[in-house]
């Protein structure tokens, strides 16, 4: 009797089928994985990262500007000093008088996600808010304009730093 040939191939061709089938369903479920586990992740760490890099750059403007308090401060009388600030958004930069210590620059940012050390605003878990005074040195009285109040970003803001005498010495923060 001769062989079934056809049989022989149909027989392959359904474990081809199958096992066709099985590595389709495999790709599918690491899909899933991936989508699930990993996208997951790397939004979160996004949104710490942009985070971080806010109050970094809001930390700096205000640095820079408590730096060249001091540095005017310190000098002789009528010295000036125009600094650039860049504040992010989100952000602001406030200028605090007063005098023997009490002088400050505050900044304030919001972020997108929480962060240990900062203020939950509105009790959702998500958007929290941090606050820091960096205070002058505290032999300076330190003034603030009317213009270099309370400064929201995203801006690029011109601060001028006097010294004047009178009165007394003390050291005035403007914008412009």
């Amino acid at each position: 009797m001769e062989p079934d040939i056809m049989k022989k191939q149909s027989s392959n061709g359904m474990r081809r089928g199958q096992a066709t089938i099985e590595f389709i369903l495999l790709v599918v479920v690491m899909l899933l994985f991936i989508n699930t586990a990993i996208v997951t992740n790397a939004n979160t760490v996004s949104v710490a990262a942009l985070d971080v890099s806010t109050l970094g750059k809001a930390r700096l403007g205000a640095e820079k500007l408590v730096d060249s308090v001091n540095y005017v401060g310190f000098s002789g009388e009528g010295t000036k000093q125009t600094i650039t600030v860049f504040i992010p958004d989100k952000a602001k930069i406030e200028c605090i008088p007063g005098t023997a210590g009490v002088g400050a620059i505050k900044f304030s940012t919001i972020l997108r996600g929480p962060a240990n050390g900062c203020t939950d605003t509105d009790g959702d878990g998500k958007d929290d808010t941090c606050i820091k005074e960096l205070p002058v040195y505290t032999d300076l009285t330190l003034a603030c304009d009317t213009t270099a109040g309370t400064i929201s970003g995203p801006t690029i803001v011109n601060y001028t730093v006097t010294k004047t005498t009178t009165p007394s010495p003390q050291v005035t923060l403007s914008r412009g």
